[in-house]
């Protein structure tokens, strides 16, 4: 194509607008998946309210697409690992047709997460599906990660792979990481996550549950971090 039409972001809108979330969560997840447009939980430390899932509407996508002067649409590939995540798979090809509806033409290439995670990391792919889980338990790491502008002297953007780069985002993220106060880190990092998901630079779909299965006698506490551990388990 002549220009990257990622670079709009009214591509990006529409391509979010163009997903009923609601389906993918209950049909393909199997009710497993909430729908979300942030990364961290209702309830969560940093979570912000006002970034909520917008409501599927095909129609304005298609306007949008045509504002951005691709009235056609384009064709795009869509990466997926086939081992890593549930459903991955599945969820791609369920993505691929809501896209393709409204004239973006998307094909799923899906292949295992080894070979996916060091293509990902060259950034060979035009569009790919990923998983996030926050290890610091708060907004700023994928932040800090995923949003910032790529910069390994700084450690930043490391796994920025669209290499997307807002400079006044950075400035904001910087502020809200380097905050110590826990109540104004707190409405600095939501401030952040409301000035980036203005621009979508990257299209959230579901928050995922996880399951455990525990043998008849066994009783099990879940964690959110995903983690099993022994002493979670005990005589029911």
């Amino acid at each position: 194509m002549p220009r990257n039409p990622f670079r709009d972001r009214r591509v990006r809108e529409a391509l979010s607008l163009a997903l009923h979330r609601e389906a993918l969560g209950d049909r393909v997840m199997l009710g497993t998946g909430t729908p979300t447009n942030q990364w961290m939980p209702p309830g969560g430390y940093s979570y912000a309210p006002k970034v909520v899932p917008p409501q599927p509407d095909p129609a304005r996508a298609r306007r949008l697409l045509a504002e951005a002067g691709l009235p056609e649409g384009f064709r795009l590939t869509l990466h997926t690992p086939n081992d890593r995540y549930p459903n991955d798979a599945r969820l791609a090809q369920a993505v691929a047709q809501m896209w393709t509806r409204i004239g973006v033409q998307t094909t799923v290439e899906a292949m295992p997460w080894s070979t996916y995670a060091a293509r990902g990391g060259r950034q060979e792919f035009s569009m790919g599906l990923w998983g996030w889980g926050s290890a610091t338990f708060e907004g700023g790491y994928m932040l800090s990660q995923c949003f910032a502008t790529n910069s390994k002297e700084r450690s930043l953007g490391l796994y920025n792979y669209g290499r997307y780069s807002d400079p006044a985002l950075d400035a904001a993220i910087a502020r809200a990481v380097s905050t110590v106060d826990e109540a104004e880190r707190e409405r600095l990092l939501v401030a952040a996550t409301e000035q980036a998901m203005a621009e979508t630079p990257i299209i959230p779909l579901l928050m995922l549950q996880n399951l455990w299965a525990v043998r008849q006698g066994i009783a099990f506490q879940p964690r959110s971090d995903e983690r099993t551990l022994a002493m979670d388990a005990t005589p029911a």
